[in-house]
């Protein structure tokens, strides 16, 4: 794949990029991504004030927003927590880019969660909102402060990505669970995995590709509106777990447990990218079995580290 410049035929590429949420998993592949052109911010998207300093700071030429309460299941546990950072958060972040670099380019991280249980599979953005979770809820919300800001006159592009994995994948998801007791169990000489519902069918990404996708947006060639990342076809998380198991060096046995069960769950997730791929010519590149050989082996490291430091 080439470079930005290549992907949507324009020079348009911002030189000092803000991101928020850049040390979370999305935000350290983001940062390695744009190669010096990111700037981590610390500042809580919740603390206004703090936020409008950090960009003021800045002058940045675009901000990619990414901080966010990023768990499905969290969120059924303290909604108001999920709906204060995802959708305040997201207003604080354009009110100071309003006030403080009107001229720059906003990203707005959503989800493809926000579609729920879509009529039509692969979905594209022009199918309402239907979601069943507090987290895509609240990250409906944040699209609708992110269209009335560009309404106003801000130049926002929303992105709705669907599932992504990779390196760094964290336990709190069922793909980085799954990695993490793997990787245990190795350590052990076999074991158990313990899963949830494995029937629904998701579409995944490799997170590296989704941060080629959220650079490409960023293009000012680019129409500021609201995308999908996706592959544009989806995979039952039963054949997930299975290439994982199959590349784990012991035995596994796998354990349902109903705790690890969602209180609502979708059936399909899966979303249409065309728009995406005529405005950009943004594809996936990384297969299915290559980012998840790379979460598992990531998964290890971690373990290894831990295990040498304690």
């Amino acid at each position: 794949m080439g470079t930005l410049a290549t992907l949507v035929g324009s020079s348009a590429v911002a030189d000092s990029i803000l991101v928020t949420g850049a040390q979370g998993f999305v935000g350290e592949h983001l940062l390695a991504h744009l190669q010096g052109r990111g700037l981590p911010t610390e500042a809580d998207v919740t603390d206004a004030r703090a936020l409008a300093d950090a960009i003021a700071q800045a002058g940045p030429d675009a901000v990619v927003h990414l901080a966010a309460a990023s768990s499905v299941g969290a969120s059924w546990e303290d909604a108001p927590e999920t709906w204060r950072v995802n959708a305040v958060g997201t207003v604080n972040v354009l009110e100071a880019v309003r006030a403080q670099a009107p001229n720059a380019r906003v990203l707005v991280a959503s989800t493809g969660d926000v579609y729920g249980q879509a009529d039509m599979i692969p979905t594209p953005e022009t199918s309402p909102f239907r979601p069943v979770s507090p987290y895509a809820a609240s990250k409906a919300a944040a699209e609708l402060a992110s269209e009335q800001a560009r309404r106003a006159g801000l130049n926002v592009v929303v992105s709705r990505a669907f599932q992504h994995e990779g390196p760094g994948r964290d336990e709190r998801f069922a793909v980085g669970s799954w990695a993490a007791q793997i990787a245990r169990a190795e350590e052990s000489g076999g074991g158990v995995v313990e899963v949830g519902d494995l029937t629904p069918r998701r579409d995944i990404s490799d997170v590296r590709d989704v941060c080629r996708a959220y650079s490409a947006l960023l293009d000012r060639g680019v129409a500021p509106d609201t995308y999908n990342i996706a592959s544009g076809r989806s995979v039952e998380m039963r054949e997930v777990l299975d290439i994982l198991v199959g590349l784990a060096r012991c035995q596994i046995e796998v354990k349902e447990d109903p705790a690890r069960r969602r209180a609502a769950d979708i059936r399909e997730l899966c979303g249409d990218p065309a728009r995406l791929r005529a405005a950009t010519g943004w594809a996936p590149t990384i297969p299915l079995e290559q980012t998840l050989a790379d979460v598992l082996e990531s998964a290890r490291q971690a373990l290894a580290e831990r295990m040498a430091s304690a």
